[in-house]
This record gives C-alpha cells, sequence and structure tokens, in this order.
C-alpha cells in the first residue's frame, strides 16, 4: 500500500502547499483506488529529501512531486502513467509549461501567502497551528517565510514585508518627521489606486503567469489534450487553486484572475471539484476524527471512508518523537549543523532493511543529542552576550573595577584622599600602642604620590 505524506489541509482544500495538492491529483488520477493512502503527516522530517510530498512504499520513501511521479510509473511497470501515449508535441508542451508554472507560480504564491505581511500574520501562520502538534509551529511558518523571501527577493517586491520596513525609533534623524517620505507597506500599496507601481507590479507579474496558460489550454478540456488528463493539470491544478479558493486580506492575485482570466477560474473549480470532491476539505476529514465523535465513529471513519479521497489518520507520535523533530528543525537552521543533519538523513534504496533501520536509528539518536547540546550552548552564549548570566572570574573583576573611586570624579578622589589618611592614622596608632614609651615613631613620606609609612626607631 502506497501512502502519500502531505501537509494538511487548509482554504477547503486537501493541503496549504501547491506541489503536495499536484501530487494529491495525480495519484488521485493515475493509481486506482485501494492502493494509496492519503496521510496529512504535515512532517517534512519523514521525507529524505527534507519535504513534502512524500511517497512511502514499505521502507522507501520518495520525496518531492516529480520524484513521486516517476517512481509511480517505475513501479506500476508502465501503468500508472498519465501522460503515457501523449503525441510528441503535446508531450513537450507538457514537460516544458510545467517548468514554468513552477518557475513563474511559486514566487506568486510566496508574495500572497507568505512575503505580504497582513495575509501571512492573519491567515497563513495560524493555519500551522491547526495542522502540526506544538512547538512545531514555532519554527515551520518563520521557516517557511524566510525561504519565501528567499526566492522572491529577486522581484524587488520586499516591501510587502512590512516588518522589513519598520522604522527603528531609537535612530535620530536629522530629518525632520513631516518632511520624511512615507515607506510602503502592504497596506499602503494594495489599498491605493491601481495606478501605483507596486500594483501594476504585482498585476503584471499574476498576468505574465496567467497568459500562456490560458493561450494554451483555449477551449480544449485540459491544457494539453481536449481528452486526457496530464500530469500539467495536476501541477496547474495545485497553484491556480491555491491562487484562486483562499479568503485572503490582500487577495491582489485571486482578484487578477477572476478580472482577467475567468476561464481559468472556470477551469479550476470545474476540475478541484472533479479531483477533490465537491464538498471542502476540512480537518475532520484529515484526521478522521471530530470532536464529537466516539471511539467507534472513528473506527467507522478509518473503516469506510468519509471523505472522496482515500484519507488515513496521521501516526500517533509521542512528545520525545515531536521534540526531537523540533529540536532537529532547530539545529538545522544552523549554517554548518544544518547541511550536516540533512545529509546523514539521505538513505541508498540499495541497503538492507536492518541496516537501514540501525543506521537511522543511530542517526536520529545522535542528531537528537547533538540537537540539544548545540542548543545548550546557543542558549549559554546568548545569555553571556546580554550579560544575563557571567563568567565569575570576570564579574569579579568588573565589580573591582566598578568600585575604584577614581570613577566617581572628583567627589572619588576627595574620598580616596579620605579614605588613605585614616589608614595612615590608624597605623600610627597601632605602632605606638605595640612600642614601650620612649621610642620615637617617624614618619617616612615617599615620593609624590603622598605614600606614608610608620617606623619605629630604635
Amino acid at each position: 500500500m502506497l501512502e502519500l505524506h502531505v501537509w494538511g489541509p487548509a482554504f477547503g482544500l486537501p493541503s496549504i502547499d501547491a506541489h503536495c495538492l499536484a501530487a494529491i491529483a495525480y495519484l488521485q488520477q493515475a493509481v486506482p483506488r485501494g492502493k494509496w493512502q492519503l496521510i496529512a503527516s504535515s512532517d517534512p522530517s519523514l521525507s529524505p529529501s527534507k519535504s513534502l510530498p512524500a511517497l512511502r512504499n514499505g521502507d522507501i520513501w520518495i520525496g518531492g512531486f516529480r520524484n513521486i511521479f516517476h517512481y509511480v510509473a517505475q513501479f506500476s511497470a508502465g501503468e500508472w502513467i498519465l501522460d503515457a501515449g501523449l503525441p510528441e508535441q503535446e508531450s513537450a508542451d507538457c514537460i516544458a509549461f510545467s517548468s514554468l508554472v513552477e518557475s513563474h507560480g511559486q514566487p506568486l504564491l510566496d508574495l500572497s501567502l507568505y512575503v505580504s505581511s497582513q495575509n501571512y500574520t492573519t491567515t497563513t501562520r495560524p493555519l500551522y497551528n491547526t495542522i502540526q502538534p506544538i512547538p512545531l509551529p514555532y519554527l515551520t511558518p518563520p521557516s517557511l517565510r524566510a525561504a519565501a523571501k528567499i526566492r522572491t527577493s529577486h522581484l524587488g517586491l520586499s516591501s510587502l514585508d512590512i516588518d522589513t520596513d519598520a522604522q527603528d525609533t531609537t535612530e535620530p534623524s536629522i530629518i525632520p518627521a513631516s518632511l520624511r517620505r512615507p515607506k510602503n507597506t502592504v497596506s499602503s500599496l494594495l489599498a491605493k489606486s491601481p495606478e501605483t507601481s507596486a500594483q501594476i507590479r504585482l498585476t503584471a507579474l499574476a498576468t505574465d503567469f496567467f497568459e500562456p496558460l490560458q493561450h494554451l489550454r483555449g477551449k480544449k478540456a485540459f491544457f494539453v489534450s481536449d481528452t486526457q488528463f496530464s500530469s500539467l493539470d495536476c501541477l496547474a491544478l495545485g497553484y491556480l487553486a491555491l491562487m484562486l479558493v483562499p479568503d485572503l486580506p490582500q487577495p491582489w492575485l485571486s482578484r487578477t484572475m477572476k478580472e482577467k482570466f475567468p476561464s481559468l477560474c472556470t477551469w479550476t473549480e470545474e476540475l478541484r471539484e472533479t479531483v477533490f470532491g465537491k464538498e471542502k476539505v476540512t480537518l475532520e476529514d484529515a484526521f478522521l476524527v471530530s470532536s464529537n465523535d466516539t471511539e467507534l465513529d472513528a473506527r467507522l471513519k478509518r473503516l469506510r471512508g468519509r471523505s472522496h479521497l482515500p484519507w488515513k489518520p496521521p501516526y500517533n507520535r509521542g512528545a520525545l518523537d515531536v521534540g526531537g523533530v523540533f529540536l532537529s528543525s532547530l539545529a538545522e537552521s544552523i549554517p554548518v549543523v544544518g547541511p550536516l543533519s540533512k545529509s546523514t538523513r539521505m538513505k541508498p534504496h540499495g541497503k538492507g532493511k536492518e541496516d537501514e533501520v540501525q543506521g537511522t536509528s543511530s542517526w536520529r539518536y545522535l542528531g537528537l543529542v547533538g540537537s540539544v547540546i548545540t542548543g545548550l550552548g546557543m542558549g549559554i552564549g546568548y545569555m553571556l552576550h546580554h550579560g544575563i548570566i557571567s563568567i565569575p572570574g570576570e564579574a569579579s573583576e568588573m565589580e573591582r573595577e566598578r568600585q575604584r573611586p577614581s570613577d566617581l570624579g572628583h567627589l572619588g578622589e576627595a574620598l580616596g584622599f579620605y579614605g588613605n589618611h585614616t589608614d595612615v592614622m590608624a597605623q600610627r596608632q597601632r605602632a605606638m600602642e605595640s612600642e614601650p614609651h620612649g621610642k620615637p615613631v617617624v614618619e617616612v613620606e615617599v615620593g609624590s604620590g603622598m605614600i606614608r609609612s610608620t617606623e619605629t626607631v630604635s
């Protein structure tokens, strides 16, 4: 039984990720029902490529939509291939436009769901709290957003992220506030008239993506064929659904699609119902459980399948396992440790089952220990850097430096002189009391620093 692991549902769609939606569509159309199961694990650490979707076949894990596409063809000996039988020209178009969808569609989704601060904070980030166990949502959305910013940095639209445009109030400015030019934010950019440069740029990017797809499809039922569903249709459905369906505070992407390309909207809605089902996908569908369900209800749902898709509930992972994933994710954010941690998870398919399991367990244990040590080191370093804790030797030396009277200016010098004079008088008194009468006591002043010593003359 094949298992397809994906990011959990969102916006009424089976997944919050375009590639996961594409993989679901492919298996739904190519693989017979009963031969595969859909699991909303929302855990990319399961995949050797550290990404979802991931296909599991026993001890074999395949990560990424393209790799899943090729593995299914190989596993079925060429039987489960959607593109089989396409003419040469249509097959070439399928490959070329699949590349276009990924290269141009991903930046648009990045800008809409992750880079835009208003869409991210109010809609995207809270969704991960519903599909991932605590504490993973503290790391996953910021990590995905950081990757989205990197992928879209060449577009020059970082102003959509108001966090990077927030002015530091602690820095003084020689320019009066009345003369400063305000920085553009997502609210100001998208609330202005369509003539603003940012709105024109966003619309142009969306148009450059939608226009060739609409031209390719024309009046056909699918993109490259009028009768055959292809891998391009799966990929396009995944991206177009996430562009059209989500109800966002700043809906510039869906608005452009609805106003300029209504035929693509119709195609997306119709194919969405055909592939994913007419009913909106909910968390209860994916996890096969709701707050009002008894244990018997949950078992019946697992047996008969309530949804149009072959859902299977995710594995019940313990707190230790979730904590290990959290620490591993934390370690992978470190420049040196991250790539090393990822490379240890890559395993060749030719190894035996026993060696593979032992190797995976060993590396997982070492990764967990290393993550704990790294986390402690980073925490201690942070506290040392910010003065929350200090080294005992250095602290005592600093205290001595702080207690020097000279640091108090003229008052400190006066207090120091008074203290030295008091010490000299006390020393003189002790010398006179310790000697018998008749022996004079002589004070000797040495140098210009007013250093006095008391001696007894025999």
